[in-house]
């Protein structure tokens, strides 16, 4: 070998054993330097309200790798105390615990260069981050100077550029604790990932609309949730919500919204008749969700809402008191329109969502429950945005369902978002059904009972606002045969059968067209009653309708009522009669016996 060879081996390999103790001397005298500036720069930058800490912190320069194990920023409880004195104190507290935080390959030699921080990966494990929350009122009246300087300005003058390849949080733990006076209210979620993607600070990045915060993706996964409302009466969880910002889409699995307890213990609790509700949606998905929008003014703005089966269970209790309240103005869409938060969906999307009512009756003291089964559909324009409804004030619905599961039911909705009387109206088509299923409701609440109803269609329109609704129905049928019934004394049901008689044969029509050829529509002129919901009125009207197609005029409706009294006078007067009749006769046997 050559002697110039062996210089420059002889050079290369001095310079690699400078550079190696070199970098082995720097890590091992900085780090204590290093440690002192960065808690100097915590106490600086949060007045003293903030101390870090950590139990090691390691660095290589050669392979640009670095981590921290057992990171803690804590809230100086002393310091807190003095700024609430000072009426300085801000209105959240932050405690945050990291057990490991590892960085790699942070390329330190294109900071010299090129003054380009360059990252591929952090990692960062079990981080515990407790939120206080303490109201003062003195904050709601501070003046916040904004800094209108974009991230990038901000970095300039030390850096050109800012890049990481990918950011794990990884089994990241929340708790975010709300004081009041008389208590705290705590909300927790636990075992959260979150995978933040190309992270990019740049001249150009900070006008780059495809990315959300200089991100090209965001992936939030939280496994469950439960939180129990302040009432204690009802619960709301899901199974997990997952947050993708590269498809701009939320995904909830699993919600469910229930009461606590039981229906029985629901009622002895609210000692009143109120409607309970259970809601179970296997999956919510939010898709084009505007969600830079979201996190600057917490409003959802999104082109599309699906819920993918599900079921919606409402029942009542009328064994229980009422108590009225007023109901206008608290129609679906007038309750969308007050909402504080700005809401903007350009369609939600109904796919086999089942939906039932139940009402246990005050006079007879069953349950009876309506249907509508694999309901379809979509909401258009569902907002509340003063702009949007500018362009267009009429959010529509196209719905189908079925009816006891049975009689396919198809209507659409228009509601008038601007109207100041909550104008709407609706139209539908009812298809053929046998009328034997509406016992399930029927029976129950009117002890009343469809022996035979052969439905041939019901056809609606009506226009309505918050005081009267006004429309026709045409209700096509025949062979339409009702049992008034009675309880006897055994508890079970007895028909009336005198009085269904005349009732079927001169009160109710048996068919539309009735036995004359005559074709009854129903005229619909209905006065709302103030105490009187939304669905309520909607039935009502339509009721009002299908008693007019088949007869039932309010005078026929009366005499029913009467002919149904007198009946049951002459029973217990005659059955008391041939009771006392036989009893004589048998007791008159029994004495020649």
């Amino acid at each position: 070998m050559k002697p110039i060879w062996k210089w420059v081996i002889g050079v290369i390999t001095s310079l690699l054993i400078i550079v190696i103790v070199g970098a082995w001397y720097l890590g091992r005298h900085w780090k204590p330097i290093l440690d002192a500036q960065i808690k100097e720069a915590v106490i600086k930058s949060t007045d003293s309200l903030y101390v870090i800490g950590y139990d090691d912190l390691n660095f290589n320069l050669i392979t640009g790798n670095a981590s921290i194990k057992s990171l803690r920023l804590t809230v100086d409880s002393a310091r807190y105390a003095e700024l609430e004195r000072q009426h300085q104190a801000p209105d959240n507290a932050y405690n945050i615990r990291i057990e490991n935080l590892r960085i790699r390959s942070f390329h330190p030699r294109r900071i010299l260069t090129d003054r380009r921080l360059q990252i591929d990966d952090i990692t960062i494990d079990t981080p515990s981050i407790h939120i206080l929350n303490k109201y003062h009122a003195y904050n709601d009246t501070i003046v916040i100077k904004r800094d209108t300087q974009t991230l990038y300005q901000r970095i300039s003058s030390i850096l050109n550029e800012v890049s990481v390849g990918n950011v794990h949080f990884n089994d990241i733990h929340f708790k975010f604790s709300k004081k009041t006076d008389t208590a705290i209210n705590e909300t927790v979620l636990n075992n959260l990932n979150v995978k933040v993607s190309d992270i990019l600070i740049d001249s150009a990045s900070q006008f780059d609309s495809t990315r959300f915060y200089h991100t090209r993706a965001i992936d939030v996964d939280v496994p469950g949730f439960r939180y129990e409302t302040p009432d204690s009466f009802y619960y709301v969880s899901f199974d997990r919500l997952q947050i993708a910002t590269l498809y701009k889409q939320v995904t909830l699995t699993g919600f469910k919204y229930a009461p606590r307890m039981s229906k029985e213990e629901f009622y002895k609790r609210k000692k009143m008749a109120k409607d309970m509700a259970v809601i179970a949606f296997p999956t919510i998905r939010l898709e084009d969700i505007d969600l830079q929008r979201f996190v600057n003014n917490q409003n959802i703005h999104a082109g599309s809402l699906h819920i993918d089966s599900g079921t919606v269970l409402i029942s009542n209790d009328l064994r229980y008191p009422k108590h009225p309240t007023d109901k206008i103005g608290k129609s679906p869409h007038q309750l969308l329109l007050k909402m504080k938060q700005s809401l903007k969906i350009d369609s939600v999307v109904l796919n086999n969502v089942d939906i039932s009512y139940a009402e246990v009756s005050r006079k007879y003291q069953k349950e009876g429950k309506i249907t509508f089964d694999r309901t379809n559909g979509v909401f258009y324009n569902v907002t509340n945005d003063s702009l949007a409804l500018i362009e267009n004030k009429t959010m529509t619905a196209d719905l189908t369902t079925y009816l006891m599961d049975i009689g396919k039911l198809d209507v659409e909705f228009a509601f008038d978002m601007l109207d100041k009387r909550g104008a709407y109206t609706y139209k539908g088509l009812l298809g053929p059904m046998n009328g034997r299923p509406l016992n399930r409701i029927v029976i129950p609440l009117l002890n009343a009972e469809v022996a035979n109803a052969n439905i041939k269609r019901v056809s609606f329109d009506v226009s309505a606002d918050d005081y009267r609704s006004r429309g026709s129905l045409r209700f096509d049928y025949n062979n339409m045969r009702l049992n008034l019934l009675t309880t006897e004394e055994n508890g079970k049901k007895g028909s009336m059968k005198v009085v269904s008689f005349l009732a079927n044969s001169f009160i109710i029509n048996d068919s539309n067209p009735d036995a004359n050829g005559k074709y009854h529509t129903g005229r619909i002129n209905y006065t709302r009653p103030h105490t009187y919901s939304f669905f309520k009125t909607v039935w009502q009207s339509l009721l009002q309708g299908i008693k007019e197609c088949a007869g039932v005029s309010p005078e026929r409706e009366q005499k029913i009522m009467n002919a149904a009294e007198d009946a049951k006078k002459v029973k217990e007067k005659t059955g008391g009669f041939f009771k006392r009749v036989f009893r004589k006769k048998d007791k008159g046997n029994d004495d020649r016996d």
